[in-house]
């Protein structure tokens, strides 16, 4: 009788044990997959950690390429960071306008002051005249219209007495484009005001706006040629009266020059000051009036275009209002591009599954860019 107990009882034993076994078996499995899910986790945020920095680095060196190179740098690169994580990076930094818009503009539409940049009195910018290749090899612009307008309206905004009831321009836009003479490799500049006008060849007093700017540079810009954007038409420019026409003469370094006043072309400079090298030293070769802008570009490299709003306030009746103090201006070109106001860095870094991208738009003249990054990321492939 207890023989047969103990048969029973062995049985039961058996029993209890692989249930026992079953446990540890689920535990274990459960457990083994907690582990790989959390090892597969730590992969992951370590991959993410490496794309991330790869990315990182992709937006150092192209912001390095950007300080060392001159305007209009652009470059595609890929990069290698380790055994484990790859980068690359892009650059846009080019445009035909400036400011630049990429898709276009309308400016028939109540928006168009929008596609214009806006200098604050006395503010100026600089714009290069020429762009680089990855190599560094200058490309230079053989064209470019600035065109410009202010907000006020002559006839009810300005206290100044106007000749003969009317004033036909006020000299606001104060320009200057300096490059490297070719011959001498020494910098040179050519440079005047130009009005805003505010009276077209009929007579006709009217205010400028975006549909119709003053204007100057190297290429005509009126209503028969038409202009580089095909939306609007250049207002004619009155630069002053037939009578105002002199000619000075002047004496300067031991020679008699004649100094230009009056009416020049949108397209010239009313006085250009020509020099010859000697040694380390120069002297005046010549003061030319009504010089080609064209002309000094291409005797010229390495050019840029320099914009500074010299709006008087005291003329204003309402002296205080700040926005009669702007000036609206955009530039084109014909032939050639420009550096944008904000480089375009776009940077992406991989590691394993992982792949973290970085934006970033760095303006022109700044220390410190403008990030739009990812948080996080995967992709596969």
């Amino acid at each position: 009788m207890q023989n047969k107990l103990w048969k029973n009882s062995g049985g039961t034993a058996l029993l209890v044990a692989l249930l026992v076994m079953s446990v540890l078996m689920t535990v274990s499995v459960l457990l083994s997959r907690l582990v790989l899910r959390e090892t597969q986790i730590v992969k992951k945020l370590i991959d993410s950690g490496r794309a991330y920095y790869a990315a990182e680095s992709g937006v150092e060196l192209a912001l390095y390429g950007l300080a060392q190179n001159l305007p209009g740098w652009e470059a595609e690169n890929s990069f290698k960071v380790d055994e484990k994580a790859v980068g690359e990076y892009a650059v846009d930094n080019r445009c035909n306008a400036y400011p630049c818009f990429e898709k276009g503009y309308d400016l028939n539409g109540v928006e168009a002051k929008e596609f214009y940049g806006a200098l604050d009195l006395n503010e100026s910018v600089n714009v290069p005249l020429f762009v680089v290749d990855e190599e560094g090899v200058p490309s230079p612009v053989e064209n470019f219209t600035v065109e410009f307008f202010a907000t006020f309206d002559p006839k009810t905004d300005l206290d100044v007495a106007l000749r003969g009831g009317e004033l036909s321009g006020w000299d606001v836009m104060r320009w200057k484009v300096f490059g490297i003479n070719e011959m001498s490799a020494v910098t040179e500049t050519i440079s005047d005001f130009t009005a805003l006008s505010m009276q077209n060849m009929g007579g006709e007093f009217f205010t400028t706006n975006a549909q119709n700017p003053s204007w100057f540079g190297t290429k005509d810009c009126d209503e028969l040629t038409g202009r580089y954007a095909d939306d609007i038409h250049c207002a004619p420019y009155v630069a002053g009266y037939e009578d105002s026409l002199v000619a000075i003469d002047t004496e300067a370094f031991g020679q008699v020059s004649k100094i230009y006043a009056g009416i020049c072309s949108q397209t010239e400079a009313r006085e250009y000051y020509a020099y010859q090298y000697i040694g380390d030293g120069r002297e005046l070769a010549a003061i030319n009036g009504c010089y080609s802008i064209k002309k000094f570009l291409d005797e010229h490299n390495l050019n840029y275009l320099s914009l500074t709003n010299l709006i008087n306030p005291a003329v204003f009746k309402e002296r205080s209002n700040e926005a009669f103090r702007k000036l609206y201006y955009r530039v084109e070109f014909g032939e050639g591009e420009t550096s944008r106001q904000y480089a375009d860095v776009t940077a992406h870094g991989y590691s394993g599954n992982s792949r973290q991208n970085i934006n970033v738009q760095m303006k022109d003249g700044s220390f410190m860019p403008v990030f739009h990054f990812s948080l996080y990321s995967t992709y596969k492939e």
